[in-house]
């Protein structure tokens, strides 16, 4: 190989490297700052990036050791391109040279593939970790017969010392938010209200929606999309409503969208341009994950739905309220209020 092509040759190492150095560097801190509760959220919703995550998040010896030795190995590949480019370019000289061509690289290298990156994937973390699973997932393949040693020999210090891992949703459902809410509000970073918000997210966020939030279709107070704007108004008037559930006309029960009082009082537009559609949950829908998908959508009520049969709705302020709240019994009456 001629000294052109070694030395393109270990400037594209040394790129690899640099490259692989800051892929490994960012993911491990995007790991640990991740919100594992969004993954795992997003995993019972089907995504299928949120359950690679997921799996890493459940299994972070795997994890850590792919980071381990992919971190190695790009810091083998920087180093060896310097001392190609230094032997190939110096050959008389190549021992001094290549310790001094280290050293005035080591800013560049630290800044673009530890701090930089390390800084990105703080800010954004589920973002670029989610850009680059598929990258992860490689490399742990790749690396998989050098990790598996270091993986068993962690779980075996692990079972020797007794100090396993505990489970991802005990670490949360319990460690985490059991500490906020008996040490928080004491300590005065808890006001009451955030106490009780937080014991309502425990006790009833992965409850299906279809258990008391939900209002019955049979009692939802709406009307239909053939009404007028006025007319739609003086229903709304009539019966306290802020929004007002719309169904088509040729049905009795076919709920579709909603509209803002609002929106009615200071629009010019017909009633038809004016409805929101409101999006459809099946009612074995955890209420948080309800919650999320209302405020995705940006709408504040959605229609509940099971075997593709319209049941009932529930509206954003609903499942807010739950959680500040006792938990109603099931059965909820539908009044007017309820509506909004």
């Amino acid at each position: 190989m001629t000294n052109s092509g070694t030395i393109l040759t270990a400037v594209v190492l040394f790129l690899l490297g640099v490259r692989l150095s800051a892929f490994f560097s960012g993911s491990e801190t995007g790991f640990y700052r991740v919100s594992f509760l969004r993954l795992s959220i997003d995993a019972n919703a089907g995504d299928p990036i949120a359950k690679r995550l997921l799996w890493f998040a459940r299994n972070p010896s795997y994890f850590v050791a792919t980071t381990l030795v992919g971190t190695n190995v790009a810091n083998y590949l920087t180093t060896f391109a310097i001392g190609l480019a230094v032997v190939t370019l110096f050959p008389a000289e190549a021992g001094w040279i290549e310790i001094t061509a280290t050293l005035a690289i080591a800013p560049i290298i630290f800044l673009s593939a530890e701090l930089l990156p390390k800084n990105l994937y703080y800010r954004a973390p589920l973002h670029f970790l989610r850009r680059d699973t598929a990258w992860l997932t490689f490399f742990y393949y790749l690396f998989l017969a050098i990790s598996l040693p270091l993986i068993g020999i962690t779980k075996l210090i692990e079972r020797w010392q007794g100090t396993q891992q505990p489970k991802l949703e005990l670490l949360l459902g319990r460690s985490r938010l059991v500490q906020v809410l008996s040490h928080g509000h004491p300590a005065g970073l808890l006001t009451s209200s955030q106490a009780r918000l937080l014991h309502g997210l425990l006790h009833t966020a992965a409850q299906p929606v279809g258990q008391a939030t939900m209002i019955a279709a049979e009692n939802i107070s709406g009307v239909s999309d053939g009404l007028s704007v006025d007319e739609v108004l003086a229903f709304a008037a009539e019966n306290g409503l802020s929004r007002v559930a719309v169904r088509r006309a040729e049905s009795v029960d076919d709920w579709y969208g909603q509209v803002g009082v609002i929106e009615l009082a200071i629009g010019t537009q017909p009633l038809s341009a004016m409805i929101r559609p409101m999006p459809h949950v099946d009612a074995s829908e955890s209420k948080l994950n309800v919650l999320r998908i209302l405020r995705s959508a940006g709408n504040e009520m959605c229609i509940v739905t099971e075997a593709e049969r319209i049941v009932g709705f529930v509206s954003e302020r609903s499942l807010v309220e739950e959680w500040f709240t006792a938990p109603r019994p099931i059965g909820i009456s539908a009044s007017p209020e309820n509506v909004v």
